[in-house]
């Protein structure tokens, strides 16, 4: 619903723009594809995608540097109360291998606000991965208990956990950030 509605305002602000040099039926769809074409090419992960290809490759340093400042970041957001890392990355609190992703999940507060200031937050992200180059496979949950549908054995390292909810939920998987 976000995301939608983020197009919306971007293609109703292009349309005067575009109605200016093309009928207005043209100019509607042109300022939709407009504003799509920036909305998936912000939010759509297109690094997580790009890492598929043959000739895709990454230092995974860099991964592990964009999760470092991610974290400082996460840590000033005091109406965050959770995130964690999942995946590969979840299981060693390390990037391995050039071909690597960053999986991360952040739970967002209850209430309207809360979805707002996380939806934000993950364009954020998501335009910082963008521009970095970064494979972030970036998800916001509303309860902790949607973490139960990835694999049980893997790890989550624990970027937040400001109330020990994760660690309660799920005792035996958590694996604290440095």
């Amino acid at each position: 619903a976000f995301r939608l509605g983020l197009e919306l305002l971007l293609a109703v602000a292009l349309l005067p723009v575009l109605a200016w040099a093309m009928p207005a039926g043209t100019a509607c769809v042109v300022a939709l594809l407009a504003a799509h074409t920036v909305s998936f090419t912000l939010n759509g992960q297109f690094w997580v995608c790009a890492r598929y290809c043959r000739c895709y490759r990454r230092d995974p340093r860099l991964l592990d540097l964009f999760l470092q400042r991610t974290a400082v970041i996460l840590g000033g957001r005091p109406w965050l109360r959770e995130a964690v890392c999942i995946g590969s990355l979840g299981r060693t609190g390390r990037a391995h291998g050039d071909r690597a992703d960053l999986d991360l999940r952040l739970l967002f507060p209850p209430g309207l606000r809360g979805w707002l200031w996380t939806n934000l937050l993950l364009l954020r992200l998501r335009a910082r991965a963008f521009v970095g180059g970064i494979p972030l496979d970036l998800y916001a949950y509303e309860r902790p208990e949607r973490l139960r549908r990835f694999d049980q054995r893997e790890r989550l390292l624990v970027l937040l956990d400001r109330d020990g909810r994760l660690a309660r939920l799920y005792p035996r998987r958590v694996a604290p950030w440095p």
